[in-house]
């Protein structure tokens, strides 16, 4: 005869396979989501996760884990403080080189980065040749401009004058007179854009890995530690899933994405009302999520591994596990 006890977890689990639930909130349901201390693409999808409840809707408890600069967030990635975040290609492939076993599921950002000046005389990117342009070259969009760069016949750190700036130092040096251009990111582009008649863009991420590769290629990927797959069966599929209803919803809800985002509610903090609404509809914030085993996705990461092999920034190509190539069940 069974137990008061045995007849009450008989009942629960009867419950749960009834609503399709796991028994209980579990360990693996938890998800430390990275935010930063400052305006990025990360916070804004954090942003519109919490305040939707993309996370509980996908089975998972998103926990955040907010750190202040990108040197902390890697090394919370390495020792597994984290266990899912954005990057580009090159940098999968590094992390990987340095033992860090990561693999990239899914597309998370755009080439939405900009050449953007308020200099009149300068009218395409080719007139920068002589000049000087402000830019955080440790950043995954300063490799794909000097990819596209000699592409079009410009040596960058020779034809041009390089600045290693932070966004803010940068957009301080360009209102300053100090650089010619900037290579800015969301929402900062879009902010300059408002606030400074004289700003304007003179190369679009897209236009230049267009011409670069034939497809529009991405700037950041998402990307998961292998060991925590394994110990959490089943979990990539809700990972990706939160991570493309939030991309969905923003770009078919740009206004209400925005003023998500712009409230100062969430982790966001400092970015003007219709800030990121305009970067939306201007299609220079590119929240788009697609399934690294995707035919179509999976070819384009790899041309873009390809590139930076061509082009000596990552010394070797990643084993074939290191993209997600099969649908996790």
């Amino acid at each position: 005869m069974k137990t008061a006890v045995g007849k009450l977890f008989s009942v629960l689990g009867l419950a749960a396979a009834l609503i399709g639930l796991p028994l209980s909130t579990s360990a693996q349901d938890r998800y430390p989501i990275a935010t930063f201390t400052f305006p990025s693409v990360t916070n804004i999808y954090a942003d519109i996760i919490f305040a939707k409840g993309f996370d509980k809707a996908n089975g998972l408890r998103a926990e955040p884990v907010t750190y202040g600069t990108g040197a902390a967030l890697w090394a919370g990635l390495a020792s597994g403080e984290i266990v899912v975040h954005n990057m580009s290609p090159f940098l999968l492939q590094k992390m990987r080189s340095d033992g860090i076993d990561i693999e990239m599921f899914a597309t998370f950002l755009g080439m939405g980065w900009t050449i953007v000046t308020t200099n009149p005389a300068i009218k395409n990117f080719a007139d920068l040749k002589g000049k000087s342009i402000a830019a955080t070259v440790a950043f995954s969009a300063f490799d794909y401009l000097q990819i596209y760069s000699k592409k079009v016949g410009i040596n960058l750190r020779k034809d041009i004058s390089i600045v290693d700036a932070t966004n803010v130092l940068m957009l301080a040096q360009l209102e300053a007179g100090r650089v010619d251009a900037i290579l800015a990111y969301e929402p900062n582009t879009t902010m300059l854009l408002a606030k400074n008649p004289k700003a304007k863009v003179v190369l679009f991420g897209v236009d230049a890995w267009q011409a670069v590769a034939g497809d529009s290629g991405w700037d950041l990927g998402l990307v998961v530690r292998t060991d925590f797959l394994k110990k959490n069966p089943g979990i990539l599929p809700r990972i990706f899933k939160m991570y493309r209803d939030a991309a969905t919803f923003a770009t078919s809800n740009p206004e209400e994405a925005d003023k998500i985002v712009t409230s100062g509610k969430h982790f966001t903090k400092g970015i003007p009302p219709g800030t990121i609404a305009s970067g939306l509809k201007a299609k220079r914030l590119i929240l788009e999520v697609n399934p690294t085993w995707q035919p179509a996705t999976n070819a384009q990461i790899w041309k873009m591994l390809q590139a930076g092999l061509d082009g000596g920034y990552i010394p070797a190509l990643p084993a074939k596990q290191a993209v997600v190539s099969v649908a996790p069940k």
